[in-house]
């Protein structure tokens, strides 16, 4: 029996003999009420039988026996009537419920209760009818007597003797006697008499008949079996309560029997353990050493001896530091070492030993102190373990290491200045051949130049997945992480694959279930390409039919926020059995596909490890001739930002993506459904766009060209530098809108000269680096020296275009207020205090003489302080409304600030504000041009008027002072 067993058996024992003990004193509590009831029982049937006794021998003539009489009746009553009580009330209280509480008992009580009250009852009327029978009898011989004597005939005093005597005769009495008055008294006495005896008669045989001795009996019965049941109950207990303390201390006996001999082997086994850890210590591998608590050696085993070369008597006494430790040992491992052996703790370390011949051996030691029953430091046990070898191993793996490391950069670089070498000509080709293809109106010429764009961006594609891959398997590609909308990432897809679809035969279908006015958090580049690469393996391997996008929100396998994309195609199909290898690299689906549709069998490689590398998953299911489905689910943190008055990316008023025209709800709960042919309504916007001063630095003439052209397509002025230097020198006589620099060049490359340009010419200008580097490092430099974006070679017409477009803000707000009254603009916007302060002063008309306390307030820099706040005021809600197309709010904004103008009597501000209203009363949303020139006034009168209130500050601090 285990130790556990045991003591749950002794716990079983223990509640066991504390319930006996319980149940003991339950008995014993149970007797006493139960021997109570017993007495009180047997007293009550006593005195009902001595009740009944005394009746018949009654002393009528004596008073006192009646009063006693009573009293023993009203107590045998008072008695019964008290035990039932006691009974029912049992009841109400739980502990004498658990002793008493048989219902059977408490009805015979009640029972008892109401036959004694009838008993005694009736006792009391029988006990009235003796008496009254006692004194009809005496008066009945009282007129006897006195008839008799009265009388005179004979016959008349033998009738009343009979008549006394009998009670009643059949003859009448003679008419004398009959009118004698005590005669008649004598009738009605004996009438009286015999009546009482024939109640006493019945009485005595209702008393004979009540029950109530059987009724006590059987209560007494009870109670005696009740009694003779709770003795056996309290004998068993005692047996069992006897037993169960026996048993009790069998097993505490027994337990320490058990744990003596677990002592003794334990004992036993301890001796054998010591002996066995005495023999592998003796033998082990590993060399061992003792010391005491000061450090000197008590006990080596033998393997300490063969790795030191020391005899044991060379050793015992001696402090293993002083013989094994030499020049190259590691002083500053000593030091610590002898700092951990003062504080008594335990320390591993690592360092250089001695042989006795002087040769030199790595070993690993762990020395760990040993302490006494009282806690206190007793000895010391080193385990040392040659790693010599290790050591050498290690050396090897780090100088192979190196190597790979230095292979590693090396193809990096060559990786790197192939891409930059590739990269460069591809530049001037694609960017050429998108030049000549909006250029020539031939349909053959414009078909072979479509090939060679084709063939450009196949070259391209193969280029970027081998670096991509590249960076993958080097563990270079990093996730950037920023706030993007989901529609930045489809409008390019929408618009680059719509066309080629449409070429194709082929239907786009674009379904966004995502909230238009979600935020999510990642890299929104790279989810661009992943949708880019499934999307392209669907256009070329899908001859017929359509092509299926689809967006939703989705919680991930780790219930983080994210998006599941699902590209289909009913394209060929992929074997079942090759879905399982689609995504290693270097595989295609069959042997053939790479000759009959090209690639490199990279793209879903990097799909996956993309995927992955975003904490996502991606599956594939394909049936071989009805298409193929790819699900991509990866976590993005999602965002829900306020409403915007702004048209959404893909609303009806700004994009038709349904050829067949059907009808789409816009309400941002309902997915937006996307198919056919892309209406690019940006073309007007593009032309609305401001023309730029660009700079453009450049050593590759035919780079320089293509960046050229395609800035002086969108109508820029563009103007070439060769190289950092001559940009330099260049900025600092003209001022330019935009900067294009490319990075390696001769005398100064494109980081340097960025820097320069922040750093030393303090210019804020906005920066658009041009690098064929497609490394993260390389776009990094250029960021961190100042750049404001980084463009990858080759340059996409339409990449520029976009890259200008969001920097724009940025671009306008470096321009002065007057170039933009002279340049198309294409939104409202505010400009910064330092290109307004150079237009204030020429066109400000708001002046001190002019204004005559309009608003109705005594002090003029009140005036002042409120014309500002309500242009101010103006110029937010103008630009909010009109970018809202709400002609209604910008009539009524600009009748504001008419009135404005004609209360501080600025009448170029009337003017403007008038021939807006004209525009805005036809219905008709005003030119923006138009707004902007009315911003451009306010904010210089702002300005005047802040001058102003500073110049009259001014003049009443100098008049306080004086």
């Amino acid at each position: 029996m285990t130790k556990t067993a045991n003591h749950k058996l002794s716990l079983l024992i223990i509640i066991t003999v504390t319930s006996l003990a319980l149940y003991l004193v339950f008995i014993i509590t149970k007797s006493h009420q139960v021997d109570q009831y017993q007495r009180a029982y047997l007293s009550l049937t006593n005195d009902v039988i001595k009740a009944q006794e005394e009746l018949y021998y009654f002393n009528h003539q004596d008073h006192k026996a009646y009063d006693r009489y009573s009293l023993q009746l009203v107590h045998a009553e008072v008695e019964a009537n008290a035990l039932y009580t006691g009974l029912q009330s049992n009841r109400s209280h739980w502990l004498k419920r658990m002793v008493i509480s048989t219902n059977d008992v408490i009805n015979q009580a009640k029972e008892i209760n109401t036959s004694i009250s009838t008993f005694v009852a009736d006792l009391e009327t029988l006990l009235r009818l003796k008496v009254s029978n006692e004194y009809s009898t005496l008066t009945t011989l009282l007129l006897e007597e006195t008839l008799l004597d009265s009388l005179v005939s004979a016959e008349d005093k033998l009738y009343v003797s009979e008549l006394t005597l009998k009670g009643a005769l059949t003859r009448a009495p003679s008419e004398a006697l009959q009118n004698n008055l005590t005669f008649r008294s004598l009738v009605n006495y004996i009438s009286f008499r015999e009546r009482i005896k024939d109640e006493s008669t019945q009485k005595e045989k209702d008393i004979s008949t009540n029950g109530v001795k059987e009724e006590l009996a059987k209560q007494n019965r009870y109670w005696l079996e009740e009694s003779e049941t709770i003795k056996q109950h309290a004998f068993i207990t005692m047996l069992l309560f006897a037993l169960s303390i026996a048993a009790y201390f069998y097993l505490q006996l027994r337990e320490r029997l058990l744990q003596t001999l677990a002592i003794k082997q334990e004992l036993a086994a301890s001796e054998k353990e010591k002996s066995t850890l005495a023999l592998v210590a003796e033998h082990a591998q590993d060399a061992i050493v003792i010391t005491d608590k000061d450090g000197y050696t008590t006990w080596v085993n033998n393997s300490f001896l063969a790795l030191s070369g020391y005899a044991i008597a060379e050793v015992i006494g001696q402090k293993p530091g002083n013989i094994l430790q030499g020049k190259d040992t590691s002083q500053d491992e000593v030091t610590r070492i002898s700092d951990a052996l003062k504080k008594g703790e335990s320390i591993e370390s690592e360092l250089i030993n001695y042989h006795k011949d002087g040769t030199p051996y790595w070993i690993d030691i762990a020395i760990n102190p040993t302490f006494d029953a009282n806690g206190n430091l007793q000895s010391f046990i080193a385990v040392e373990r040659d790693s010599t070898k290790r050591k050498a191993l290690e050396q090897d793996l780090a100088a192979a290491a190196e190597l790979a490391e230095v292979s590693n950069k090396a193809k990096s670089t060559f990786l790197a200045t192939m891409s930059h070498e590739l990269r460069t000509p591809l530049n001037g080709i694609l960017g050429m051949a998108q030049i000549i293809e909006s250029n020539i109106q031939n349909q053959e010429h414009h078909k072979q130049i479509q090939v060679l764009l084709e063939s450009g961006e196949h070259l391209l594609s193969l280029l970027n997945d081998i670096l991509d891959f590249s960076k993958i398997e080097e563990n270079k590609l990093e996730l950037e992480c920023a706030q993007f909308k989901f529609n930045d990432v489809i409008n390019p897809i929408a618009h680059t694959y719509n066309q080629i679809c449409t070429d194709q035969g082929l239907e786009l279908i674009i379904e966004n279930e995502l909230n238009h006015n979600a935020l999510f958090t990642g890299d929104k580049s790279r989810i661009r390409q992943i949708i880019f690469n499934l999307i392209s393996n669907a256009v070329k391997f899908t001859h017929q039919g359509s092509i299926n996008l689809s967006f939703k929100h989705t919680l991930t396998a780790n219930s983080q926020q994210g998006v599941v994309m699902k590209i289909k195609d009913s394209g060929i199909g992929i074997r079942e059995e090759r879905l399982a290898n689609i995504f290693d690299p270097f595989t295609q689906a069959e042997s053939s596909t790479t000759r009959q549709y090209g690639g490199t069998g990279l793209g879903l490689a990097i799909v996956k490890q993309l995927v992955e590398m975003m904490n996502g998953h991606i599956s594939a299911y394909s049936e071989l001739g009805k298409g193929t489905e790819f699900t991509v689910t990866i976590a993005l943190e999602t965002t829900i930002e306020h409403a915007s008055s702004q048209p959404l990316p893909f609303d009806n008023e700004s994009h038709n993506h349904s050829s067949n025209n059907r009808e789409h709800d816009t309400n941002k709960e309902a997915p937006q459904r996307l198919s056919g042919k892309v209406s690019h309504n940006n073309t007007e916007s593009r032309h609305q766009q401001q023309a730029l001063n660009i700079l453009i630095v450049e050593d590759n003439k035919i780079n320089a060209l293509v960046a050229k052209t395609f800035c002086e397509r969108q109508g820029h002025r563009a103007s070439v530098t060769e190289n950092g230097q001559l940009a330099l020198e260049r900025l600092k006589e003209d001022s330019f809108d935009l900067i294009l620099m490319d990075n390696h060049m001769p005398v100064m490359d494109g980081v340097t000269a960025t820097q320069a340009i922040r750093q030393q010419l303090r210019l804020s200008t906005v920066i658009f680096a041009c690098t064929a580097d497609i490394f993260q490092e390389a776009h990094d430099n250029f960021i961190q020296a100042g750049a404001n974006y980084v463009l990858t070679k080759p340059i996409q017409e339409q990449g520029f275009i976009d890259a200008i477009q969001q920097h724009l803000p940025t671009i306008m707000e470096n321009q002065t207020p007057t170039s933009t009254t002279n340049t198309k603009v294409i939104a409202l916007t505010r400009h910064t205090q330092a290109a307004i302060t150079e237009l204030a002063t020429t066109e400000a008309e708001i002046n001190l003489v002019t204004m005559n306390q309009p608003c109705g307030h005594t002090s003029i820099n009140d005036n002042l302080q409120h014309f500002i706040e309500c242009a101010e005021e103006s110029i937010g809600s103008l630009i909010i409304a009109y970018s809202a197309h709400n002609i209604e709010l910008i009539h009524s904004h600009v009748l504001s600030i008419k009135t404005l103008g004609i209360n501080f009597s600025i009448l170029r501000l009337i003017t403007s504000a008038t021939e807006i209203t004209k525009q805005t009363n036809n219905n008709q949303l005003p030119n923006i041009h138009a707004l902007q020139q009315l911003i451009n006034l306010l904010e210089v009168n702002i300005h005047q008027a802040s001058r102003l209130m500073h110049s009259e500050i001014s003049k009443d601090t100098q008049k306080n002072n004086n």
